[in-house]
């Protein structure tokens, strides 16, 4: 990974990919949604297919309405560190920021959305 604290850095780099990757599924499910698709066969369908991510599995399988707020501010608290990080090293992250950080607070209706169409 290089230097001192890159692992680190890898690591907040990797969960901010995961969390942006959140918003993504969230907006696409609420675009089926509008459109009467039916979620659980459209999850089914695209966790086989190219779009397959984790944060889409983790929608389906692990993530609960009753766990989602606490994932949610821990996300939050992750895309901040993200951010300073990147800050720190130089750079500039704020569309990154942003985006994730509208990943964390979608979260707790994504996973009502999907839980009420999937279980």
């Amino acid at each position: 990974m290089g230097g001192p604290g890159r692992g680190q850095l890898t690591k907040l780099l990797n969960n901010a990919l995961t969390i942006t990757n959140m918003k993504n599924a969230e907006d696409v499910l609420n675009v089926a949604t509008r459109l009467g698709v039916d979620l659980d066969a459209l999850i089914d369908v695209v966790l086989r297919s190219s779009g397959a991510s984790f944060a889409l599995r983790a929608l389906r399988d692990d993530l609960t309405p009753d766990l989602a707020p606490h994932l949610s501010a821990l996300m939050r608290k992750d895309m901040q560190h993200f951010a300073d990080a990147v800050h720190e090293a130089g750079g500039d992250a704020s569309e990154v920021l942003k985006r994730g950080l509208a990943g964390a607070d979608g979260l707790v209706d994504a996973s009502i959305l999907v839980a009420s169409a999937t279980r």
